[in-house]
């Protein structure tokens, strides 16, 4: 799957510390392999992400989510998508 590559990757590396910030464990512990845990699961089947889908598919009983902090969440899950697509539009271009 391509989302697990790019989160996988130096660019989703940084991507998930970020975002990792409004979305997180109770212990603020592997902050980063949950979200991608999360992300790839909530993506696989139709190529979508939400932030409920996010938080159904995290992999420990509680999650915590910054509420204050929403919207910067959404605008980092906007540039992490923004990020893919032009990541794949230059694998596209080299073939």
């Amino acid at each position: 799957m391509t989302l697990d590559r790019v989160l996988n990757s130096f660019v989703g590396d940084i991507a998930l510390g970020q975002l990792s910030q409004y979305v997180y464990t109770p212990s603020q512990q592997e902050d980063t392999k949950a979200l991608r845990s999360a992300l790839v699961l909530s993506a696989s089947g139709d190529n979508r992400v939400s932030l409920l889908e996010i938080v159904q598919n995290y992999p420990t009983q509680e999650v915590y989510v910054d509420g204050d902090r929403m919207s910067n969440a959404y605008e980092e899950l906007q540039n992490l998508n923004s990020s893919i697509n032009r990541l794949l539009e230059g694998i596209r271009l080299f073939r």
